[in-house]
């Protein structure tokens, strides 16, 4: 493996990532406090993905016919300059909700064309058995950054102006496109690797291709799971924190601090955690997220509430992380692109459909009952994983490889 190239890729995955949680946890805090309404919480997360439910599709064959470096560049730039444009409303004092929401649509649309570019060259310029390892390694980097950039968040929330914590965010993502610039990478295009095709007959035929391995449609659903409970959660933990625990901002950074904590654990267990439970992974994963929201519904105790958000955080990442690097492995290198931009399709639509009706959950019987209801395609999901850990090609790669 190239270690300057695998110290770049991490930095990229790390600022991108720090910066993204920072602006995340500062946006929804702010939002709720200026607005007192948990449903506009809900509209936030929502509103995000509806712009990828279109845009993913497209992404995926513009990925896998593109340069893959030259496309995360494009969205970390675009990216620094939605910030810029946020700072301003809050350097000029031109608050709006719809403009918070509105900018908050382009970053997250931004984010689908980023992520998978990244994840793409990473299947690309890495021998296929060195993927696990990679794949284990972004994780980790990213949930660090996740971590960093939450407590700073929770603590610039309450310490400086939102200008001044925008203009620190902004940074981070210029720091994060740079490191994307200073990767060293030759698209397969360019070594005269891809036959051409028109744009429609790669549309068409990422769809032929999930169908033809169909256990493709049980990592989406799985990996789905995972990502609906990691961003409902970090949507509505402003809420919970402000209301059910009746804490504040610094309050709400360790909370935050703690969930992250828990991916960065499972980056370190993610090898350990494969090999002793191999095709039983998902489920034993999604005991532990069912275990986490279960303790999150019914305390009220700071203290306690560290340990359900830690379980969830951990959990969450282990869906996440494990079973990513098990599609990416069954997946040939010139789908990678459409069956990542496939998979956040699936993520984000989960969360478009449920984000306004947990907003209105929250608001009108207490947000505690949002997490309650997280635990329905927790049950479900380990039902499909109980049936998905059976699967023959399930089978062998987990007991093939390691991650």
């Amino acid at each position: 493996m190239d270690r300057f190239l695998t110290q770049k890729l991490m930095s990229a995955y790390f600022l991108y990532e720090c910066g993204r949680a920072m602006y995340f946890v500062l946006i929804t805090w702010f939002l709720y406090q200026w607005t007192d309404n948990a449903l506009y919480t809900g509209l936030l997360v929502s509103f995000g993905f509806v712009p990828g439910l279109f845009s993913n599709l497209i992404f995926g064959v513009i990925i896998d016919r593109g340069n893959r470096k030259r496309l995360a560049e494009i969205a970390g730039l675009l990216s620094a300059c939605c910030l810029l444009g946020l700072w301003s409303t809050f350097f000029f004092g031109w608050m709006h909700l719809w403009i918070f929401i509105s900018s908050h649509m382009i970053m997250q649309t931004l984010g689908s064309l980023f992520r998978p570019s990244l994840q793409a060259l990473v299947a690309e310029v890495y021998p296929k058995e060195s993927l696990p390892r990679i794949f284990s390694w972004s994780n980790t980097a990213t949930i660090t950054g996740s971590l960093t950039g939450a407590s700073s968040g929770g603590l610039l929330a309450g310490l400086v102006t939102m200008n001044v914590s925008i203009a620190i965010v902004l940074f981070l993502y210029t720091a994060g496109w740079i490191a994307v610039t200073r990767l060293a990478y030759q698209p397969l295009f360019e070594r005269g690797l891809r036959p051409p095709s028109s744009f429609l007959n790669e549309l068409k035929g990422g769809f032929i291709y999930v169908h033809a391995n169909r256990m493709l449609y049980g990592l989406f659903v799985m990996t789905m799971i995972g990502q609906l409970t990691f961003h409902t959660t970090l949507g509505f933990l402003s809420v919970y924190t402000s209301e059910h625990l009746q804490q504040d901002a610094f309050v709400y950074g360790l909370l935050d601090s703690v969930f992250s904590i828990g991916g960065i654990t499972a980056g370190v267990l993610g090898t350990w955690w494969w090999s002793t439970f191999r095709n039983r992974l998902g489920i034993m994963s999604l005991l532990l997220m069912a275990a986490g929201l279960l303790i999150v519904v019914w305390t009220q105790q700071v203290w306690v509430s560290f340990i359900g958000f830690f379980l969830i955080g951990l959990s969450t990442s282990f869906v996440r992380a494990l079973l990513q690097s098990i599609q990416q492995m069954v997946t040939d290198a010139d789908f990678h692109g459409r069956m990542s931009s496939l998979r956040m399709l699936c993520n984000q639509t989960s969360v478009v459909v449920t984000g306004p009706i947990f907003g209105l959950i929250a608001e009108g019987y207490g947000v505690r009952y949002v997490f309650l209801m997280l635990g329905i395609p927790v049950v479900l999901g380990i039902v499909w994983s109980v049936i998905q850990s059976k699967h023959p090609a399930f089978l062998e790669i987990t007991a093939k490889q390691s991650a």
